[in-house]
């Protein structure tokens, strides 16, 4: 029986901190990042905690246990448990004011337990929720916090459309005025870009590795109006969503993710799920130019 509890005792510790370190602590965030960009099932997994709470508590019951009765048990426990902790544990650390003294953000109705709570701010429903979305405009709000790590951004559903390399080549042909921007690193985009594409890195190559655009959002506004027909692309498709979320959180209107960007989007087997602008032979061009590269739109 002792053995039993230590075992409960230690999958679930496992589960809850485990859990924790991979989705919130700074030594992982490369480690988030480059799975973003090669594997979308791998990144949904380890930012979903209760998918995340199960497989460790698998793993730790395989590790720990000596009969299936033991494992069967572990998993279990381990994985509600860890999960409802981590719940626990971002409660104490979120709003601390009394139900009485909470309302719709949207509509200001009184707090009631079927409320949606949202980064701090109560919605009574979803309509309340995404009105509010749609409406707002947070251009004071920065894409990355003060460790780099990106601010996950919640826009209106609507806001951000999804294309492909050969749709954004025809949108790009039609005349409608749409402009393909870049938000590789500045090497990157030297080495090879599609032809026209401005570049606005939403992270930096530097000798230490991948670092944060601070400037990004600012000197898209400076360049763009909010009304501009937008298409945003990067290597596989992982950091131009983050890009495309922060524009639209920023007020822009018309933004489209190009999915597998410029090398094309892959699954864990390396088999490709969305070829990508240079694997289709579309038109590419290389080095930069004055007024389509980052520094000169910086400074511009």
């Amino acid at each position: 029986m002792e053995s039993l509890l230590y075992i409960l005792a230690t999958n679930i510790a496992f589960s809850t901190f485990g859990s924790r370190f991979i989705r919130r602590s700074p030594l992982t965030e490369g480690l988030r990042q480059n799975i973003e960009q090669r594997s979308r099932l791998l990144h949904k997994l380890i930012s979903c905690p209760h998918c995340l709470c199960f497989w460790l508590a698998l793993s730790g019951s395989v590790l720990l246990s000596h009969t299936l009765l033991q494992m069967g048990c572990a998993v279990l426990l381990g994985w509600r448990g860890g999960y409802y902790l981590n719940r626990l544990l971002d409660n104490l650390s979120g709003d601390a004011r009394p139900r009485s003294a909470r309302r719709c953000h949207a509509c200001g109705l009184p707090y009631k337990r079927n409320f949606l709570e949202r980064q701090g701010r109560y919605f009574c429903s979803y309509g309340c929720r995404f009105d509010r979305l749609r409406d707002q405009r947070r251009t004071e709000r920065p894409v990355f916090d003060d460790k780099g790590i990106f601010i996950q951004q919640e826009v209106y559903p609507m806001s951000v459309k999804n294309t492909n390399s050969m749709q954004a080549k025809e949108l790009l042909d039609s005349d409608k005025g749409y402009v393909y921007i870049d938000v590789r690193s500045m090497p990157e985009y030297e080495t090879n870009h599609p032809a026209g594409a401005l570049n606005i890195p939403i992270m930096h190559k530097e000798a230490m590795g991948m670092v944060p655009n601070r400037d990004f959002v600012r000197v898209a506004e400076k360049t763009f109006a909010h009304d501009a027909k937008l298409l945003i692309g990067c290597q596989m498709g992982g950091r131009s969503m983050r890009a495309a979320q922060a524009l639209a959180a920023a007020g822009f209107t018309d933004i489209s993710n190009v999915a597998g960007g410029f090398g094309g989007a892959r699954d864990q087997a390396g088999q490709v799920v969305e070829k990508g602008w240079a694997e289709l032979g579309l038109p590419v061009e290389q080095g930069a130019q004055e007024g389509t590269d980052y520094p000169s739109l910086a400074k511009g």
